[in-house]
Protein backbone atom coordinates (compact mmCIF):
# COMPACT_ATOMS: atom_id res chain seq x y z
CA UNK A 1 0.00 0.00 0.00
CA UNK A 2 1.23 3.50 -0.51
CA UNK A 3 1.55 5.44 1.99
CA UNK A 4 3.48 8.76 2.98
CA UNK A 5 3.03 11.18 5.78
CA UNK A 6 0.09 13.62 5.69
CA UNK A 7 1.40 17.21 4.00
CA UNK A 8 0.17 19.16 6.50
CA UNK A 9 2.46 18.17 9.23
CA UNK A 10 5.52 19.45 7.44
CA UNK A 11 4.06 22.85 5.55
CA UNK A 12 2.94 25.50 7.99
CA UNK A 13 0.55 27.41 5.43
CA UNK A 14 -0.99 24.85 5.14
CA UNK A 15 -1.63 23.56 8.05
CA UNK A 16 -3.08 27.02 8.83
CA UNK A 17 -5.05 26.66 6.07
CA UNK A 18 -6.80 23.39 7.25
CA UNK A 19 -6.76 24.85 10.74
CA UNK A 20 -9.14 27.45 9.24
CA UNK A 21 -11.38 24.57 7.94
CA UNK A 22 -11.48 22.65 10.50
CA UNK A 23 -12.55 25.89 12.76
CA UNK A 24 -15.29 26.41 9.92
CA UNK A 25 -16.43 23.16 9.67
CA UNK A 26 -16.14 22.43 13.68
CA UNK A 27 -19.78 23.22 14.98
CA UNK A 28 -21.70 22.29 11.94
CA UNK A 29 -19.99 18.61 12.29
CA UNK A 30 -19.99 18.10 15.61
CA UNK A 31 -23.92 18.25 15.95
CA UNK A 32 -24.24 15.10 13.34
CA UNK A 33 -20.81 13.83 14.28
CA UNK A 34 -22.15 10.74 16.35
CA UNK A 35 -23.60 9.23 13.19
CA UNK A 36 -20.35 8.72 11.47
CA UNK A 37 -18.69 7.59 14.89
CA UNK A 38 -21.34 4.86 14.38
CA UNK A 39 -19.89 3.33 11.50
CA UNK A 40 -17.52 1.68 13.41
CA UNK A 41 -17.35 -1.67 10.71
CA UNK A 42 -16.68 0.67 7.62
CA UNK A 43 -13.83 2.71 10.00
CA UNK A 44 -12.27 -0.37 10.40
CA UNK A 45 -11.63 -0.83 7.02
CA UNK A 46 -9.38 2.14 6.45
CA UNK A 47 -6.77 0.04 7.28
CA UNK A 48 -4.92 3.56 8.37
CA UNK A 49 -4.75 5.31 5.37
CA UNK A 50 -6.13 8.50 4.55
CA UNK A 51 -9.88 7.66 2.33
CA UNK A 52 -11.21 4.58 1.55
CA UNK A 53 -13.80 5.23 -1.62
CA UNK A 54 -15.83 2.35 -3.52
CA UNK A 55 -17.48 2.88 -6.91
CA UNK A 56 -21.26 1.90 -6.05
CA UNK A 57 -22.05 1.76 -10.00
CA UNK A 58 -19.77 2.51 -12.69
CA UNK A 59 -21.05 3.88 -16.26
CA UNK A 60 -18.43 2.67 -19.57
CA UNK A 61 -18.13 3.15 -22.96
CA UNK A 62 -15.36 3.02 -25.48
CA UNK A 63 -14.78 5.57 -27.87
CA UNK A 64 -12.23 6.62 -30.60
CA UNK A 65 -9.47 8.40 -29.25
CA UNK A 66 -9.71 11.94 -31.10
CA UNK A 67 -5.82 12.52 -30.91
CA UNK A 68 -4.44 8.78 -31.84
CA UNK A 69 -6.00 7.44 -34.55
CA UNK A 70 -6.96 3.28 -33.89
CA UNK A 71 -6.65 3.66 -30.22
CA UNK A 72 -10.09 2.85 -28.30
CA UNK A 73 -10.41 4.71 -25.00
CA UNK A 74 -12.51 3.30 -21.96
CA UNK A 75 -14.21 6.33 -20.41
CA UNK A 76 -15.86 5.75 -17.26
CA UNK A 77 -17.75 7.94 -14.97
CA UNK A 78 -18.67 6.40 -11.16
CA UNK A 79 -20.49 7.48 -7.96
CA UNK A 80 -17.72 7.01 -4.86
CA UNK A 81 -18.62 6.56 -1.50
CA UNK A 82 -16.46 6.16 1.73
CA UNK A 83 -15.13 7.24 4.36
CA UNK A 84 -12.06 9.45 5.41
CA UNK A 85 -9.38 8.66 8.43
CA UNK A 86 -9.77 10.98 11.82
CA UNK A 87 -6.70 13.31 11.63
CA UNK A 88 -6.66 13.61 7.82
CA UNK A 89 -7.32 16.68 6.02
CA UNK A 90 -10.99 15.55 4.99
CA UNK A 91 -11.53 14.57 8.79
CA UNK A 92 -10.10 17.17 10.88
CA UNK A 93 -8.77 16.00 14.59
CA UNK A 94 -10.62 18.41 16.13
CA UNK A 95 -14.14 17.04 15.99
CA UNK A 96 -12.70 14.12 18.70
CA UNK A 97 -12.70 17.11 21.05
CA UNK A 98 -16.38 16.90 21.32
CA UNK A 99 -16.95 13.29 19.86
CA UNK A 100 -13.92 11.20 21.45
CA UNK A 101 -15.60 8.23 19.67
CA UNK A 102 -15.55 9.23 16.27
CA UNK A 103 -13.47 7.14 13.83
CA UNK A 104 -14.34 8.75 10.32
CA UNK A 105 -16.17 11.11 7.94
CA UNK A 106 -18.24 10.40 5.26
CA UNK A 107 -16.94 10.90 2.22
CA UNK A 108 -19.30 11.39 -1.29
CA UNK A 109 -17.80 11.80 -4.80
CA UNK A 110 -18.12 11.68 -8.56
CA UNK A 111 -14.98 10.79 -10.31
CA UNK A 112 -14.28 10.27 -14.61
CA UNK A 113 -11.66 8.49 -16.35
CA UNK A 114 -10.20 8.08 -19.54
CA UNK A 115 -8.07 5.26 -20.08
CA UNK A 116 -6.23 4.20 -23.15
CA UNK A 117 -7.22 0.87 -24.20
CA UNK A 118 -3.54 0.36 -25.79
CA UNK A 119 -1.41 1.57 -22.56
CA UNK A 120 -3.76 1.16 -20.05
CA UNK A 121 -3.11 4.99 -18.43
CA UNK A 122 -5.19 8.02 -18.75
CA UNK A 123 -6.57 11.68 -16.72
CA UNK A 124 -9.20 11.20 -14.10
CA UNK A 125 -10.97 14.14 -12.29
CA UNK A 126 -14.09 14.86 -10.44
CA UNK A 127 -15.71 16.21 -7.32
CA UNK A 128 -16.00 15.40 -4.13
CA UNK A 129 -17.96 16.77 -0.77
CA UNK A 130 -17.76 15.35 3.20
CA UNK A 131 -21.24 15.06 4.33
CA UNK A 132 -23.26 14.25 7.46
CA UNK A 133 -27.16 13.19 8.08
CA UNK A 134 -29.17 16.64 7.35
CA UNK A 135 -31.41 18.30 9.73
CA UNK A 136 -35.17 16.46 9.66
CA UNK A 137 -33.11 13.16 8.13
CA UNK A 138 -33.88 9.71 10.48
CA UNK A 139 -30.73 8.53 12.20
CA UNK A 140 -29.83 5.99 9.98
CA UNK A 141 -30.79 7.70 6.20
CA UNK A 142 -26.98 8.03 4.36
CA UNK A 143 -25.03 11.28 5.28
CA UNK A 144 -26.40 13.92 2.42
CA UNK A 145 -25.10 17.47 3.71
CA UNK A 146 -22.20 18.71 2.22
CA UNK A 147 -19.60 20.72 4.89
CA UNK A 148 -16.67 20.19 2.87
CA UNK A 149 -17.00 20.38 -0.86
CA UNK A 150 -14.09 20.44 -3.52
CA UNK A 151 -12.57 19.03 -6.68
CA UNK A 152 -9.82 16.34 -7.62
CA UNK A 153 -8.07 15.69 -10.53
CA UNK A 154 -4.91 13.75 -11.63
CA UNK A 155 -3.67 10.61 -13.75
CA UNK A 156 -4.36 6.79 -13.11
CA UNK A 157 -2.49 4.09 -14.23
CA UNK A 158 -4.57 0.90 -14.73
CA UNK A 159 -1.92 -0.65 -17.20
CA UNK A 160 -1.38 -3.85 -14.65
CA UNK A 161 -4.98 -4.54 -15.36
CA UNK A 162 -5.53 -3.94 -18.57
CA UNK A 163 -2.71 -5.80 -20.11
CA UNK A 164 -2.11 -8.14 -17.57
CA UNK A 165 -5.24 -8.75 -16.19
CA UNK A 166 -3.98 -8.43 -12.38
CA UNK A 167 -6.71 -6.35 -10.32
CA UNK A 168 -4.37 -3.51 -9.20
CA UNK A 169 -3.97 0.43 -10.45
CA UNK A 170 -3.24 3.16 -8.62
CA UNK A 171 -3.52 6.91 -9.15
CA UNK A 172 -2.07 10.23 -7.99
CA UNK A 173 -3.16 13.49 -8.29
CA UNK A 174 -4.71 16.11 -5.90
CA UNK A 175 -8.05 17.37 -3.72
CA UNK A 176 -8.75 20.82 -3.79
CA UNK A 177 -10.83 21.91 -1.16
CA UNK A 178 -12.86 24.72 -2.26
CA UNK A 179 -15.88 25.26 -0.21
CA UNK A 180 -16.82 25.17 3.44
CA UNK A 181 -20.27 25.33 5.29
CA UNK A 182 -21.38 28.38 7.13
CA UNK A 183 -21.95 27.06 10.83
CA UNK A 184 -24.67 29.53 11.14
CA UNK A 185 -26.52 28.19 7.93
CA UNK A 186 -25.40 25.10 6.39
CA UNK A 187 -25.02 26.85 3.31
CA UNK A 188 -21.53 25.99 1.62
CA UNK A 189 -19.80 29.47 0.89
CA UNK A 190 -16.30 29.61 -1.22
CA UNK A 191 -12.52 29.89 0.61
CA UNK A 192 -10.73 32.47 0.49
CA UNK A 193 -7.55 30.21 -0.61
CA UNK A 194 -8.12 26.87 -1.92
CA UNK A 195 -6.77 24.28 0.10
CA UNK A 196 -4.30 21.72 -2.44
CA UNK A 197 -3.87 18.41 -1.11
CA UNK A 198 -1.74 16.20 -2.98
CA UNK A 199 -2.60 12.11 -2.98
CA UNK A 200 -1.76 9.28 -4.05
CA UNK A 201 -4.08 5.95 -4.29
CA UNK A 202 -4.17 1.88 -4.93
CA UNK A 203 -7.44 0.50 -7.03
CA UNK A 204 -8.31 -2.86 -5.70
CA UNK A 205 -10.65 -4.63 -8.53
CA UNK A 206 -12.83 -7.75 -7.16
CA UNK A 207 -12.55 -11.38 -8.50
CA UNK A 208 -13.48 -14.64 -7.66
CA UNK A 209 -11.85 -18.01 -7.70
CA UNK A 210 -13.01 -21.32 -8.12
CA UNK A 211 -12.12 -24.69 -6.25
CA UNK A 212 -8.84 -24.47 -8.02
CA UNK A 213 -7.80 -21.11 -6.80
CA UNK A 214 -8.35 -19.62 -10.69
CA UNK A 215 -10.02 -16.96 -11.74
CA UNK A 216 -13.51 -17.67 -12.28
CA UNK A 217 -16.74 -16.03 -13.16
CA UNK A 218 -18.50 -14.49 -9.63
CA UNK A 219 -22.09 -15.45 -9.23
CA UNK A 220 -24.11 -14.98 -6.24
CA UNK A 221 -22.72 -18.30 -4.38
CA UNK A 222 -18.98 -17.70 -4.83
CA UNK A 223 -16.96 -14.95 -2.41
CA UNK A 224 -15.47 -12.26 -3.88
CA UNK A 225 -11.49 -11.01 -2.82
CA UNK A 226 -9.32 -7.80 -3.18
CA UNK A 227 -5.88 -8.87 -4.51
CA UNK A 228 -2.90 -7.30 -1.56
CA UNK A 229 0.02 -5.34 -2.71
CA UNK A 230 2.65 -8.87 -2.88
CA UNK A 231 -0.20 -9.86 -5.17
CA UNK A 232 -0.23 -13.02 -3.47
CA UNK A 233 -2.21 -12.74 -0.15
CA UNK A 234 -6.02 -12.40 -1.14
CA UNK A 235 -8.61 -10.34 1.07
CA UNK A 236 -12.30 -11.06 1.75
CA UNK A 237 -14.62 -8.40 0.39
CA UNK A 238 -16.60 -7.34 3.09
CA UNK A 239 -20.50 -7.00 3.36
CA UNK A 240 -19.95 -3.33 3.57
CA UNK A 241 -18.30 -3.16 0.89
CA UNK A 242 -21.13 -4.54 -1.79
CA UNK A 243 -23.60 -2.13 -3.59
CA UNK A 244 -26.39 -3.65 -3.71
CA UNK A 245 -24.81 -7.50 -3.41
CA UNK A 246 -22.36 -6.67 -6.01
CA UNK A 247 -18.57 -6.27 -4.88
CA UNK A 248 -17.24 -3.10 -5.78
CA UNK A 249 -13.65 -1.38 -6.50
CA UNK A 250 -12.01 -0.34 -3.90
CA UNK A 251 -9.41 2.78 -3.78
CA UNK A 252 -7.62 3.61 -0.76
CA UNK A 253 -6.21 7.15 -0.67
CA UNK A 254 -3.53 8.78 1.21
CA UNK A 255 -2.61 11.98 1.35
CA UNK A 256 1.11 12.87 0.56
CA UNK A 257 3.15 15.87 -0.73
CA UNK A 258 4.87 13.41 -3.62
CA UNK A 259 3.81 10.70 -5.54
CA UNK A 260 5.94 8.01 -6.45
CA UNK A 261 5.77 5.87 -9.51
CA UNK A 262 3.39 3.78 -9.64
CA UNK A 263 4.48 0.30 -8.33
CA UNK A 264 1.80 -1.37 -10.20
CA UNK A 265 2.69 -0.13 -13.16
CA UNK A 266 2.37 -3.17 -15.97
CA UNK A 267 4.08 -1.32 -18.47
CA UNK A 268 7.66 -1.16 -17.16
Amino acid sequence: MIRHECSSKGDPDMAKQLGIVAGLALSLMLAHASYGGDREEQADSLGGTGVTLYEISERVTFDPDPSSAGVIRRNATSPLQGFAEVGTPLCPSELLISDPGMKSCTVIATGTDSVSTVTGVGPVSGAFDVVINAPGNSSVHVPDLPVISGTFSGNVDLSLAVLSHVPLGCIDGNFTITQMADPATGMLGPLPQPVVLPFTGTFRMPFAIDTHARRARRDRQRAAFYLADDRETLSLVRPTELSVGFPTVRLEVTFGSTAPICPFSGRR
